[in-house]
């Protein structure tokens, strides 16, 4: 017979039949004998520290660009083509521009989205541009890759000329700067666990041309201060002293689609404007120039206007000043002296300031003395590259029959 063999006490205990500790997609996987079920037991998430690497920033373009630099006038002679299932409009005028080593003009405007992957509330203290090189504002050509419209007023905005740009709430109507402080510092942005944060930024630029990125400021409720910089780079530049020219806007609607010539207006400055608005004449380009005063004006602040114009004028006139005794050293033949004002030009002043000093300075003598032959040339040269210049028109028509 075969022996009986005694049957196991009962439990209602759990068997892991799983000595291994086998996981499932992170969850600890049980097998037991209680009704044949198997169990999935979550397995414990690990801690998230406050630090950079628990903060996710996310930056791109929020609007890409209405108007870029191109350094290359060539590139405008082979224009943006569509791509396989674009139709007409849909070309990448951005793209095109920066592949052409376009860069923004004036502004650049971004979406900054900020998560909080911690376990911690943090608090966003600050936010700020790090300028990584800096020139002079790029020259070229101006496109613009829509018909220009009504441009969207900046709420929150750094200013890049600045040595370390922070960001500054602006004013609706008056575009100027709300508060003493910059915005994160009289504004509590502070993140629970999983919270995002999205701001809309404007970088704006006037009178020089940088590479930047961005650094954002955090502080945990343990009191570890951290700081993330997303990767992304971004370049940006100002107006330069020449001016730009050609100024042009993609034409879509063309047949074949074309760029056509354009003015840009901006609260801050004109370009492309065959017959600006002159604006009034400090008094000292009154006296040096009478009735031509507005023109130089006009030319010596590259068309702007505000705050900005007069920025650049305070900029240049010193340099107009050392031009016109240097104008006329050369033209009653103080050697010496000429030869000292000249090396103090250079000295304090960067090439395109004192160019466009000397020209002003040269054609207010020519309108009583005339332009010396051995000017002629050069002054010829200059012209036809500057954009600026196109206002001087009248004056040089006049230096010219002396």
């Amino acid at each position: 017979m075969p022996q009986d063999h005694p049957e196991p006490p009962s439990t209602s205990s759990v068997e892991n039949l799983l000595a291994d500790g086998a996981t499932v997609n992170g969850s600890v996987l049980q097998a037991g004998s209680v009704h044949g079920d198997v169990h999935l037991h979550p397995a414990e998430r690990p801690v998230r520290p406050t630090g950079p690497g628990t903060v996710d920033v996310l930056v791109e373009y929020f609007e890409p660009g209405q108007w870029l630099v191109v350094p290359s006038r060539a590139a405008l002679e082979v224009p943006p083509a569509l791509l396989p299932g674009q139709r007409p409009g849909e070309e990448d005028v951005a793209e095109w521009a920066r592949g052409h080593g376009g860069v923004d003009f004036a502004t650049t405007e971004l979406s900054v989205t900020v998560i909080n992957r911690s376990d911690a509330h943090l608090t966003l203290r600050g936010l700020t541009a790090e300028v990584t090189d800096r020139a002079e504002p790029l020259t070229g050509a101006l496109v613009s890759r829509v018909p220009q419209g009504v441009s969207g007023v900046p709420e929150l905005e750094l200013d890049l000329d600045q040595e370390r740009p922070e960001l500054w709430e602006v004013d609706e109507f008056t575009r100027g700067r709300v508060g003493a402080r910059p915005f994160l510092d009289r504004t509590h942005v502070r993140l629970a666990p999983d919270e995002s944060q999205r701001f809309i930024v404007t970088a704006r630029i006037r009178s020089s041309c940088c590479t930047w990125k961005l650094v954002l400021a955090f502080r945990g409720d343990d009191g570890t201060e951290f700081a993330v910089r997303p990767a992304q780079r971004f370049r940006t530049t100002g107006l330069p002293v020449t001016g730009l020219s050609p100024v042009v806007r993609w034409a879509w609607f063309e047949d074949p689609p074309r760029f056509w010539r354009d003015t840009v207006r901006l609260d801050w400055c004109s370009q492309g404007n065959p017959d600006p608005e002159l604006p009034s004449a400090p008094r000292e380009l009154r006296k040096l120039a009478g009735r031509f005063g507005p023109h130089l004006t006009h030319f010596l602040s590259t068309g702007t206007t505000g705050p900005e114009q007069q920025l650049r004028l305070a900029a240049v006139l010193p340099a107009v000043r050392l031009a016109v005794d240097l104008v006329r050293a050369d033209r009653k033949g103080r050697h010496a002296e000429a030869a000292r004002l000249r090396a103090e030009l250079r000295r304090r002043f960067p090439r395109p300031i004192l160019e466009q000093a000397y020209v002003a300075a040269l054609l207010a003598a020519g309108l009583t003395h005339g332009i010396p032959p051995s000017h002629r040339e050069k002054l010829i040269v200059y012209l036809a590259g500057t954009p600026a210049a196109e206002v001087l028109k009248p004056m040089i028509a006049v230096a010219a029959r002396r």
